[in-house]
């Protein structure tokens, strides 16, 4: 079955991005499958794990806990894959994120980005795909 992929940190702010998600998920008709990246960015925050968990099950989702010393790599190796069809982040935080390199190796598969509001933008129709 197809997938809407998301990648999460460890920030209770996050529950956004999933929320934003299942939208799309249930749109597509797709599974929804929830990455919490562990990186040296922020702090272990085990309150937030937690609660993102709490999250992705009232969405029906699976989540998985990835530490990763090499972020973008492990976002390629799971974007990769047929079945994923739709990928869902928060907003890029400078212009060196490693997004603008995704959505470029990746343009066949629909990215969406949340903002700090919660509203979901489609990545293909706004600035960020070029920036």
């Amino acid at each position: 079955m197809a997938k809407t992929l998301v990648f999460v940190t460890n920030q209770f702010s996050c529950d956004r991005i999933i929320y934003a998600a299942s939208i799309v998920a249930e749109k597509t008709k797709t599974e929804l499958h929830i990455v919490e990246i562990l990186d040296s960015e922020y702090d272990l925050n085990p309150q937030a794990i937690d609660y993102l968990f709490m999250q992705a099950k009232k969405v029906n989702a699976t989540m998985r806990l990835i530490s990763a010393p090499d972020k973008l790599d492990l976002m390629k190796k799971t974007i990769f894959p047929p079945d994923v069809h739709h990928i869902v982040t928060g907003m890029p935080n400078s212009h060196q994120s490693v997004l603008y390199d995704l959505w470029k190796q990746f343009s066949g598969k629909a990215f969406y980005v949340v903002d700090a509001t919660g509203e979901l933008i489609d990545v293909a129709s706004n600035k960020y795909a070029t920036a």
